[in-house]
């Protein structure tokens, strides 16, 4: 069964809008029942889909990457899907902003929003799994024509053995190493003389041409990736061409010049957007609901003690880069003076500087920190773009000049109010040791792990587990 893309993606579409009228439906449903049980005044406003109807479709019929299943994760599916419904929920708003016409009940939003992400993802994994299914069996299969026979290629073949679902039929090996020509690869057919390419593209309907070749040897097969665009066959090239253990590898246009991109910390992909949107809008709420806490904390620490409310200190951000930190201040005012004076006393290892009952700690101080009160003007910080709600604490510029070279890694995403430090006794670990939970945060960050932390920070700071 060969697929017809364009009839297959429309009908995708089809669903997709009858998913999301249907998310609605319910959704003014819930409401009304929520009137029934508490609340009074709410009537259905179906002239809202009036408005939904062409945002989704302009947005859904606009992103190809909704409707890939092959070879896409059902976490890219998520992060995509999410990213999209986003825009959408925007731009309805802002036309519901703009016409005045409108006056929609915000829960009945809130419910739609998340009705029409879970009825669209429940589709997509139905979806998927069914197309998988059919594809392990034999049919809607593409044709994939190898072109290496070393390890490579011999790593590519393991792998898609061990996915059937994927689809993936090798028809063909070729490789321009005479001594290979007519050896088996695991089973497939014999390799052939790369001077077959043109007959094979010719004759066997290939959808794909799989370069499995090392660099060393690229120089070997470009005659042949000219002749596949020339005939327009579409290719791969695999791009492992250095033995990295922690960097991810992205192919990115670089002034319109095709590169590889590796990087160390998250994809800059929707689950990223998604974090930083939320960090915005998370951070002015908590800021709104503890500004009676903050006035009261402004109070205490301008009555108690001489100096400035805000403790201002100049910390390392993302790739390093210096900015503002703010803190309620909760020691003497000269206290950075004074430091020197304690570093003998010093309880944490590297560079970092801590001590169990400072001397400079004021009275109120000690509350503020035992309490993270003080943290609460970072949010300031995160609205600005400097942090994130969740991310490794913001070194000092001192601290980060003394870093080994593998943990400057932890300047290479946005730093944060809470993270895995903060969560597992903070004070109580030594310095390496925060290094690595950091990293580990890094090398294994999603909006699950997000989730999990912040969680974990409200019985860490109601306890104080590990502050000093």
């Amino acid at each position: 069964m060969r697929e017809n893309i364009w009839i297959y993606r429309r009908i995708n579409l089809i669903a997709d809008l009858t998913l999301t009228v249907l998310a609605y439906l319910a959704a003014t449903q819930l409401r009304l029942r929520l009137d029934f049980w508490f609340l009074s005044g709410y009537a259905p406003d179906f002239q809202l889909l009036l408005f939904i109807l062409p945002v989704w479709l302009f947005f859904f019929s606009t992103n190809r990457r909704l409707y890939q299943y092959r070879l896409v994760s059902f976490r890219e599916t998520i992060a995509n899907l999410s990213l999209v419904l986003l825009k959408c929920l925007g731009v309805l708003l802002g036309l519901l902003f703009l016409t005045h016409r409108l006056d929609p009940s915000r829960a009945t939003l809130i419910l739609f929003a998340l009705l029409n992400l879970l009825l669209l993802l429940l589709f997509r994994k139905i979806l998927s799994s069914a197309l998988a299914y059919f594809r392990s069996r034999g049919h809607n299969q593409q044709k994939i024509l190898l072109v290496g026979s070393g390890k490579q290629a011999q790593d590519f073949v393991v792998k898609s053995r061990k996915h059937p679902e994927w689809g993936w039929q090798i028809v063909g090996i070729l490789d321009w190493d005479y001594s290979r020509i007519g050896h088996h690869l695991d089973g497939l057919p014999a390799v052939e003389n790369l001077d077959q390419l043109p007959r094979l593209l010719q004759n066997e309907h290939i959808d794909y041409v799989v370069y499995a070749v090392p660099r060393r040897f690229l120089h070997a097969v470009e005659d042949s990736i000219a002749t596949c665009e020339e005939m327009g066959a579409k290719i791969f090239l695999l791009a492992d061409f250095f033995n990295l253990k922690i960097a991810r590898q992205q192919f990115r246009l670089l002034f319109n010049q095709p590169a590889l991109f590796y990087f160390t910390g998250p994809a800059k992909d929707g689950s990223l957007f998604f974090k930083y949107a939320l960090d915005k809008v998370m951070a002015l709420l908590i800021l709104i609901l503890s500004s009676p806490l903050m006035l009261l904390a402004v109070s205490l620490v301008k009555l108690t003690s001489a100096g400035p409310v805000l403790f201002r200190q100049t910390r390392c951000g993302l790739n390093g880069k210096k900015f503002t930190l703010y803190k309620f201040r909760t020691m003497v005012a000269n206290a950075e003076e004074l430091k020197s004076d304690l570093l003998a006393r010093n309880e944490m290892s590297g560079p970092v500087f801590k001590l169990t009952d400072d001397p400079r700690l004021t009275k109120i101080g000690k509350f503020l920190r035992k309490s993270s009160i003080d943290e609460l003007p970072q949010l300031f910080n995160v609205l600005k773009g400097e942090m994130s709600l969740v991310g490794p604490r913001p070194p000092l510029p001192n601290e980060v000049a003394e870093y080994d070279r593998w943990q400057r890694r932890k300047l290479s995403i946005k730093p944060g109010l809470t993270c895995l430090w903060q969560v597992n006794g903070r004070n109580k670990i030594d310095f390496e040791h925060w290094m690595r939970l950091d990293l580990h945060y890094i090398d294994n960050w999603s909006l699950w792990l997000d989730a999990k932390i912040l969680l974990k920070t409200v019985p860490a700071v109601l306890t104080g587990l590990g502050a000093k």
